[in-house]
């Protein structure tokens, strides 16, 4: 009996979400609906898929490598979907593009500004997404880009996910205006042992790499804020209630804070992640170039 296409997508949000309350949530449907459909793929599938204990399942081998082969059966039907629409009309239809907070501006704003006015049928959406949050969209198809920060962890490397090289962001450190080192041409982090910081929310990129670069040196950070918001972050500083760590890209003019070159780690890599079947739409393929076009300007 053939595999129903419906069903193995039903079997890829599985693999990703892990419960079928979970599955029935992602594509609303009812949880006795997704039971019913995933026991029939088995039975389409002749093998079994699941591991049945209680009222839990869990993934075989033979699940997990039929999971792997249903997504990319995914990003190829919607590839071929959207390919209908650009054939003989060039690069047309919605591209979803995410991006971490201080990328939006200089990063994705000047690219669909650039294809707005070289491909005004492609329809760019963008959001503004964590750089692991922006993955884990990619991984679900709720976006054909994530513009993000490979942090050196191979959390990006997974199947079906191509990283293709976009910037280098450097770090900096921010002092107020008046700290006793905000005319050093580079700051350890060791030379910050005992002040008051700002850090970036826990468990994001900063917020985890700051407290460990601290500690790498010798000391725990003194935590006297927490802010996700790289402005609000900058002015904590300006005001003299701490010191932090900001990548160049979030650093805005201010005339009460400076910002002076990180002397232990010298920038972080930032990325486009992208599904590769994804790439066989133009649109993609042109919404990629234009994000690497702005990242080099």
């Amino acid at each position: 009996m053939p595999l129903d296409p419906w069903r193995l997508r039903l079997l890829e949000s599985f693999e990703r979400v892990g419960t079928v309350r979970g599955v029935a949530a992602e594509l609303l449907l009812s949880p006795s609906t997704v039971s019913q459909q995933l026991g029939q793929l088995e039975r389409e599938a002749g093998a079994t898929l699941f591991e049945r204990g209680g009222r839990s399942l869990r993934l075989t081998p033979a699940g997990a490598t039929l999971a792997v082969a249903a997504r990319d059966l995914r990003d190829r039907l919607d590839a071929m979907e959207a390919l209908l629409v650009e054939v003989g009309q060039g690069p047309a239809g919605l591209v979803r593009i995410a991006g971490f907070a201080s990328s939006v501006e200089p990063v994705l704003v000047v690219a669909t500004a650039a294809l707005a006015g070289r491909h005004p049928r492609v329809e760019v959406q963008v959001l503004e997404l964590e750089p692991r949050e922006s993955i884990v969209a990619l991984r679900q198809g709720r976006c054909e880009l994530a513009v993000t920060v490979d942090e050196g962890d191979g959390a990006l490397l997974g199947p079906g996910i191509r990283v293709v090289p976009l910037a280098r962001d450097p770090l900096r450190v921010v002092l107020p205006a008046g700290h006793r080192l905000a005319g050093r041409s580079s700051i350890a982090i060791a030379d910050l042992a005992g002040e008051r910081w700002a850090l970036d929310a826990a468990g994001s990129y900063l917020g985890e790499l700051v407290p460990r670069m601290c500690r790498a040196a010798g000391f725990e950070p003194v935590v006297a804020a927490r802010l996700p918001s790289y402005p609000t972050l900058l002015a904590h500083v300006g005001a003299g209630l701490s010191v932090g760590v900001l990548p160049a890209l979030a650093i805005q003019d201010r005339p009460d804070a400076v910002a002076v070159p990180l002397a232990d780690v010298e920038h972080r890599r930032i990325v486009v992640a992208v599904r590769p079947a994804t790439l066989e739409r133009a649109a993609v393929g042109v919404a990629l170039d234009a994000l690497r076009a702005a990242a080099s300007g």
